[in-house]
């Protein structure tokens, strides 16, 4: 980035993307070594326009590696080391096919990125490895865009925008971080969620109240035939038992009968609530704002019929999902497709109890998890004392027992407990001067604090990859009406970063046939700001310390906030900005 207004940009993916220096070499290469079009060769039975798919696909894959913006340019104009005669219809057929099933590709790349890795001595990491999980906003524009929603921004507060979430799930091999697989979502709106809430709610009472009101008619006509059978003898000819069970039977008839009246009485005004509930629901999806849409909005919204049980289909599906239950889903598809990590790293977001459980199945509990969790009255099991307490309630029990430690210049109280039968270790961290404490749970019992905490950090690799293929990538960038398209942007932009963090592994981190700028002229500069990046960083934790404010929470808002980031990056060059985040 730059330094002054007179330096130049080193960014290695900017420098990848921006040039068109040496670029049939390079790209010749990049396909050699990923075997681009062999992966793509499952797809030959697909035609778009009269070509293959596993042409289109490749000059996809390469589009911004050319120089070339979009689709529209490449036919338009052409680009150096792009052979292409076809026309732009074939190019966006492909990309709105729902049968091309991205995710395998993707899963595909991922696992030549590490044979590619691991079968080169000099570049096999031995580092902790890690899947951590993440999600971001993809704004959109036009409300027409099919699955499109308005969505919370959770890094500015209350806020809402047009467009999805993207929730990625990435791996880390111990030096470098890639996306295994994604999942786009949309969000309903919390009023939605409310109504729906009190629905089903009043519908389960209804139902309830339904079936206490047949059982209670079953029972009263069993007592009324038995009634009638025992009335059939003429008064004269009973006996005193035969008197005694008539009238017993009578009150018991009698008092089925009231008990249905009752569940009768029950039922129909469990039936009003309902009905009441169900009308205010019809309501808001007729005139109320449904995915941030009006109805009217929702009609003139795209809609694609694809096949059921296509690719297609199933990530339309995923659209509505909750982003817990996809996440487990990614965790068992990365695991089974071979990438086993160490950790699972997520924030409090995705912190919940079928994380733990879903853990503690895989590789018979072997993968442990770190994440942070919200410092509310969530319920742990104390061991030795057995006792069952919030953890608003530890961390006050515990305050006395905080231990110090230097290099982070942070206090820590280290909790063992139990959740709901699994072991975790809970830590509650304090940065500097701060009032406000953190919690960070692990189920690895043999972890420290100083071990747990350089472990965590690894998260913020996601954070990089977010804002990398966003700024260089055009991530997000898809402005077409059709969910396949903007499924497949996202897959080649998340496959041409995995060639790109390749190139920069073979090359150590530098400069590969040209394509990153005057790296060799600014090596100097470079060790220099290395060391006053440290500096920066301890100079910033020095003056939270001083001034109360927590450096987690800072480290977090700088993190999230995109305008801080691209002022940090005209500040610093991304090569250092990347190893201190």
């Amino acid at each position: 980035m730059q330094q002054n207004k007179d330096s130049q940009k080193v960014s290695e993916i900017e420098a990848f993307v921006g040039t068109g220096e040496k670029i049939g070499d390079t790209l010749s290469c990049v396909i050699d070594s990923f075997k681009l079009e062999k992966n793509f060769q499952m797809f030959d039975v697909i035609k778009s326009k009269g070509l293959a798919i596993k042409s289109l696909l490749s000059v996809l894959i390469i589009l911004p590696f050319a120089g070339v913006a979009s689709i529209w340019a490449l036919v338009k104009h052409g680009a150096k080391g792009i052979d292409f005669e076809g026309k732009k219809d074939a190019l966006y057929g492909a990309k709105n096919n729902a049968l091309i099933d991205w995710r395998k590709l993707l899963f595909l790349h991922a696992k030549r990125f590490r044979y590619l890795i691991n079968n080169n001595v000099n570049l096999k990491s031995k580092g902790k490895t890690a899947i951590i999980f993440d999600d971001t906003i993809l704004e959109k524009n036009g409300k027409k865009i099919e699955k499109v929603s308005r969505v919370h921004n959770h890094a500015q507060g209350a806020t809402y925008v047009f467009g999805y979430k993207l929730l990625v799930c990435g791996f880390w091999d111990g030096t470098s971080f890639i996306p295994l697989d994604f999942s786009l979502h949309r969000e309903k709106g919390s009023k939605h969620s409310g109504l729906m809430s009190d629905y089903k709610k009043a519908q389960k009472e209804f139902r309830k109240r339904q079936k206490d009101s047949d059982r209670a008619r079953s029972l009263l006509e069993k007592k009324q035939v038995r009634l009638r059978e025992l009335e059939q003898k003429e008064g004269a000819s009973r006996t005193k038992t035969e008197k005694n069970k008539l009238a017993k039977a009578l009150e018991q008839a009698d008092k089925r009968e009231l008990t249905y009246n009752q569940s009768i009485k029950d039922k129909n005004k469990a039936e009003e609530v309902f009905n009441r509930a169900k009308a205010l629901l019809k309501k808001y999806y007729d005139k109320e704002e449904l995915y941030g849409l009006t109805g009217k909005e929702r009609k003139e919204q795209f809609k694609k019929t694809v096949p059921t049980g296509s690719p297609g289909h199933k990530r339309r599906k995923e659209a509505d999902r909750s982003k817990i239950d996809s996440m487990l889903s990614m965790l068992g598809r990365a695991v089974k497709n071979g990438f086993v990590p160490d950790y699972v790293l997520t924030d409090s977001w995705f912190y919940c109890q079928k994380l733990v459980d879903k853990l503690q199945q895989l590789r018979n509990g072997a993968i442990k998890l770190i994440t942070m969790v919200k410092v509310n009255n969530q319920l742990f099991t104390l061991c030795g004392s057995g006792k069952v307490m919030g953890v608003k309630a530890i961390l006050e029990v515990n305050k006395r027992k905080a231990s110090k430690c230097r290099k982070f210049k942070a206090e820590y109280i280290k909790v063992a407990c139990l959740l709901n039968g699994t072991r975790v270790n809970l830590f509650f961290v304090r940065m500097g001067k701060s009032d406000k404490w953190h919690l960070l749970a692990t189920t690895d019992l043999d972890l420290g604090f100083i071990a747990l905490m350089e472990t965590y950090q690894i998260r913020w690799s996601i954070e990089v990859f977010f804002r990398d293929c966003k700024q260089y990538l055009n991530l997000g960038g898809c402005k077409s009406n059709i969910f396949d398209a903007q499924i497949t942007d996202l897959t080649i932009s998340m496959m041409q970063y995995v060639m790109i963090i390749y190139c920069k592994r073979i090359n150590n981190q530098q400069s590969f046939c040209g394509l990153f700028k005057q790296l060799s002229d600014e090596l100097v500069e470079l060790s220099i700001v290395a060391k006053l990046m440290d500096f920066v960083w301890e100079l910033l934790q020095i003056i939270c310390e001083c001034s109360g404010i927590d450096f987690i929470e800072l480290q977090a808002d700088m993190m999230n906030n995109e305008h801080v980031m691209e002022k940090m990056q005209r500040l610093i060059p991304p090569k250092i900005f990347d190893n201190a985040a």
